[in-house]
């Protein structure tokens, strides 16, 4: 029989690597051109999530930074309302950035009203606590806060907000 190796050393020739070398190569050459595409498809797929854009903001409690505050946007309601409720926590400089998804990500466009919790430290025997709210009990409550915002399809710098 012409082109049948009689013995199977024969077949496993120095002409049968080269074969098995190309298209291990081929292999991955498609697989190096289709990684980039399967990544992006990964990504552009629906996970369920709404989409957030970044939201940046300042506060001020009484004339201090309420280093620590932990500020909540709960939804307002309406066309496009969203169930989540993005939060931030206060900075040394008093500025927050707000997270529904991960860390500084954003909120989701809408119409929220904000609330503010700020708990100062006080020395307890030889133990520091959280003490009561340090903010005007209104803004500790999304039924009574004042504080309204609107976050756009687009990165979001918020007015400063000075509570008295």
């Amino acid at each position: 029989m012409v082109g049948v190796p009689k013995h199977e050393s024969e077949s496993r020739g120095p002409g049968r690597l080269a074969g098995v070398r190309s298209r291990r190569r081929n292999l991955l050459r498609m697989a190096a051109l289709l990684a980039p595409l399967i990544a992006v498809a990964g990504c552009s797929g629906n996970d369920g999530r709404v989409a957030v854009y970044p939201v940046k903001g300042k506060v001020t409690v009484g004339g201090e930074v309420p280093e620590g505050a932990l500020v909540v946007l709960h939804p307002t309601g309406g066309a496009g309302a969203t169930e989540h409720s993005p939060s931030g926590k206060v900075k040394q400089d008093g500025s927050f950035s707000l997270t529904t998804y991960e860390a500084e990500d954003g909120a989701p466009a809408g119409n929220y009203v904000a609330t503010i919790q700020w708990n100062k430290l006080i020395k307890k025997g030889n133990d520091f606590v959280a003490g009561p709210n340090a903010v005007a009990k209104e803004y500790g409550s999304k039924d009574s806060s004042p504080w309204q915002v609107t976050v756009e399809s687009k990165p979001n710098e918020l007015p400063p907000r000075e509570i008295k």
